[in-house]
């Protein structure tokens, strides 16, 4: 009896080096991009989140002086008596809202100490000056802008007596 070398036995061993090298590029390639491609993106929206914080933090308290009008405000604030204040919420639109000062948008993100565009609304209506302005909110709205990150941050608040979602919405 004659040993024959075994051929196949030695073309499936080279096929299956070749394999193992096509998937171990194919993992490496994979982890070299999962790792350094969306950690950008990450950073950004850990930004938006921790600045969309600071400014619900800075708007739910009673703001700098605590009576604070258009022309002593160092810091913007809604609330007095841990309720919204319907003076202040009326301030912080005429201020940010103003169509004869478009400056007062501007004055409103340094204000808040925000280089982010926001906008600030309700779930329920918010009067000012008698009218509900439930859909326009506060500040510039995000629906028509070119957005590329936006958040939305959502806290509790007391408004006419009623709890309520405060809805910020923060954006580059």
């Amino acid at each position: 009896m004659s040993m024959k070398p075994l051929k196949k036995a030695q073309a499936w061993g080279f096929d299956m080096m070749i394999a193992s090298i096509i998937f171990m590029s194919g993992i490496i390639i994979f982890y070299i991009y999962s790792l350094n491609y969306p950690k950008e993106s990450h950073e950004n929206l850990d930004k938006l989140f921790s600045e969309g914080d600071f400014l619900t933090e800075s708007l739910l308290s009673e703001g700098l002086p605590a009576d604070w009008n258009a022309n002593n405000v160092i810091r913007i604030g809604l609330i007095t008596e841990n309720k919204i204040n319907d003076t202040k919420l009326e301030r912080f639109y005429t201020l940010a809202n103003s169509q004869s000062n478009p400056a007062g948008y501007a004055k409103s993100k340094s204000l808040l100490n925000t280089r982010y565009n926001f906008f600030m609304n309700f779930s329920e209506e918010i009067i000012i000056n008698g009218t509900a302005i439930l859909e326009k909110g506060i500040g510039k709205s995000p629906q028509g802008e070119q957005t590329k990150n936006i958040i939305k941050i959502t806290r509790a608040a007391i408004y006419q007596n009623k709890i309520v979602s405060l809805n910020l919405y923060i954006w580059d």
